[in-house]
């Protein structure tokens, strides 16, 4: 009885336990997941705060901020990704018997490989300069991947074919050569995912400029001394109580962000062209008091 494939000693997959055993060894799912998380979470405050002018190095975001928002811009690459793959598996299991089985017409492989090569060479120009055809949104990545898979499948169908006319077993792919195309297919989807991760933070700020800034709950800031707020579309107030515990009133911020002991602020009038964001520490000189007006945000209170 025939051994199925990827179980046999000549299988092509024989070589990725062995190269999944050395890669355990050195890095804990566990740790390598939480890594990954903090990194695509800590370019999407990237994106997000690059586009109000902020560079988010200087905000404070904890580990837990940079986790939470890597699930905005990982789940499309992996879903993308992974449909991609089932769809690829399911559809040659569909494929009736006689197609998977039968003979190959004589140039597929050559077509393919070249097919392959230019992908390849497609996607990892990319790394040196833009064309039109490697610039957009994932394509480079995604071409590397692909490129990279049809040549294996091209790779492998040859040694089979080798192997049949010497009378010999199919040569198994060896643990290094499955740990060099893990780490080219790995890097590549964290290309991609990095990248996405980028764009969606970018996305949601211009999201955030267009629908949510004109309608959202206004945000006055009560000081005890003056923060000297000189920015367009910001009105001070100084109160006149000598008795009131806060001496300046700020009217017109809408709040973007909160991240560790900063608050992240802009006037409601903001535009990226000829905006100003305003970073404000929770523990700044003096006492100070926050206050969100959801009734109707374009009128500010009177008084202190």
């Amino acid at each position: 009885m025939a051994e199925p494939e990827g179980e046999g000693r000549g299988s092509v997959f024989a070589g990725l336990p062995q190269m999944a055993q050395v890669v355990g060894q050195f890095v804990a799912p566990a740790t390598l997941l939480a890594g990954l998380l903090f990194y695509w979470g800590f370019f999407h405050a990237r994106g997000f705060c690059g586009y109000f002018g902020v560079d988010s190095a200087v905000l404070g975001l904890t580990t837990t901020d940079y986790v939470m928002r890597s699930a905005d811009g990982l789940f499309v690459p992996l879903a993308a990704y992974a449909a991609a793959t089932l769809a690829v598996m399911w559809g040659w299991v569909a494929l009736p018997r006689r197609l998977r089985q039968g003979r190959w017409p004589r140039g597929i492989l050559p077509g393919a490989a070249i097919v392959g090569v230019l992908l390849l060479i497609n996607g990892l120009s990319r790394l040196r300069f833009e064309t039109p055809m490697n610039q957009a949104l994932g394509v480079a990545p995604s071409c590397v991947i692909v490129g990279l898979l049809l040549t294996w499948s091209v790779v492998v169908a040859r040694r089979r074919k080798l192997s049949t006319e010497s009378a010999t077993p199919a040569h198994s792919t060896a643990p290094f050569e499955w740990g060099l195309i893990f780490l080219l297919v790995g890097g590549s989807f964290f290309w991609g995912a990095t990248d996405y991760s980028l764009a969606v933070g970018r996305g949601r700020a211009i999201e955030f400029e267009s629908v949510t800034l004109p309608r959202a709950a206004g945000l006055t800031v009560y000081t005890e001394k003056a923060l000297d707020l000189n920015v367009p579309g910001v009105r001070r107030i100084a109160c006149t109580d000598a008795a009131a515990a806060y001496h300046y009133r700020y009217d017109g911020l809408v709040l973007v962000m909160t991240a560790g002991e900063n608050l992240v602020a802009v006037p409601r009038t903001w535009r990226r062209e000829h905006g100003t964001a305003i970073v404000l520490p929770r523990t700044g000189a003096g006492a100070a008091r926050l206050e969100f007006t959801t009734s109707n945000p374009a009128v500010a209170p009177t008084a202190c």
